[in-house]
């Protein structure tokens, strides 16, 4: 059977009240009465004393260096954040800065006495890999027309612009398999037809057989049947050889640049 107690007979109560009349008695009684004992005591807690304050110490750095741990941490993320952020912006500076040498190389170039040119940069290609036609980013928003001739450098001609957006166009290149326009040669004015070789290159068609063509020479534009100005260079011949009914001479043109790593262009809008 448990015997319940008063909370005056337990111990706990005893060594309250004997705490409390050791408290008073040493607040109410001259310094002098307990200062020897006060002297024993401090003697005896010295070095419990000096070991706690060490480890207080030694735990209060410890916790300074957890802390400054945390402190680092989101200071090296933050450096990481700035340095992701220095490289993209050193790239975009580097590729801005690339494409404003280029636009002045191709402006420096150009014949801006003959023709009212606009710039416009490529931003689309024939998926298919083949070459057949390009987009740029200006259409009809900025005077763009279904069959102005598009060019860069002093005047290699690429293609025509064969559809209009209101931002964009599509340009279909010379090398593209219904592509057709007039070439004569700058040599011997023989004249003929220029066809893309769907993709894989151009040829000179349709040359009468009395007249002069030879490997080497230039064929530019002849400004004939249609809205193509005449003397834009479209490349040189190779392969000369008869077509196959033996009626007309035949050639491979060699373009002087690569249609697919085109990355400006110029659209003739007017000829002075």
């Amino acid at each position: 059977m448990i015997v319940q107690r008063k909370f005056t007979e337990t111990k706990f109560f005893r060594a309250l009240i004997l705490f409390c009349i050791v408290w008073v008695s040493v607040e109410m009684s001259p310094a002098w009465i307990f200062a020897p004992v006060q002297s024993v005591v401090m003697t005896v807690i010295y070095p419990v004393q000096k070991v706690f304050s060490v480890m207080a110490f030694e735990f209060s750095a410890l916790y300074t260096f957890f802390g400054s741990i945390g402190e680092l941490k989101d200071e090296n993320i933050r450096l990481e954040k700035e340095r992701l952020s220095l490289v993209v912006e050193n790239a975009q500076y580097a590729d801005v800065q690339r494409e404003n040498d280029e636009l002045r190389k191709e402006i420096g170039l150009l014949p801006r006495e003959k023709f009212d040119l606009r710039a416009a940069t490529v931003i689309g290609r024939d998926v298919s890999g083949m070459g057949n036609w390009i987009s740029i980013d200006k259409g009809a928003n900025t005077g763009m027309k279904e069959g102005m001739s598009v060019i860069v450098d002093k005047g290699i001609f690429v293609g025509r612009i064969v559809e209009v957006f209101p931002a964009s166009a599509r340009v279909m290149l010379l090398s593209n398999g219904e592509s057709l326009i007039s070439g004569v040669s700058v040599e011997s004015e023989a004249k003929g037809i220029v066809k893309g070789e769907y993709g894989l290159g151009l040829i000179l068609d349709m040359v009468l057989q009395k007249d002069t063509i030879k490997v080497g020479d230039t064929i530019i534009t002849s400004g004939l049947g249609g809205d193509v100005p005449r003397g834009l260079v479209i490349g040189t011949l190779q392969n000369i050889h008869l077509s196959s009914d033996k009626l007309f001479q035949k050639a491979t043109i060699v373009p002087p640049l690569r249609f697919d790593q085109m990355r400006y262009v110029f659209v003739i809008q007017n000829v002075f």
